[in-house]
């Protein structure tokens, strides 16, 4: 089993609120298949996110 990482991200949406499913696909654009995470701050169209996941192998 890979290694779990706990971090924070940032990703814009200019869709307010944003569906789960956009927030999980950028969160795979980053490299990372997420477990959990938390929207945390939303700042004009910037989303800050909390997240736990298993780094993608590209």
């Amino acid at each position: 089993m890979d290694k779990i990482i706990s971090k924070t991200i940032k990703i814009k949406s200019d869709k307010m609120p944003p569906n789960a499913d956009f927030i999980e696909n950028e969160i795979k654009k980053l490299g990372f298949e997420p477990i959990r995470w938390a929207i945390v701050e939303i700042n004009d169209k910037e989303l800050t996110i909390n997240l736990s996941a298993q780094k993608l192998d590209h």
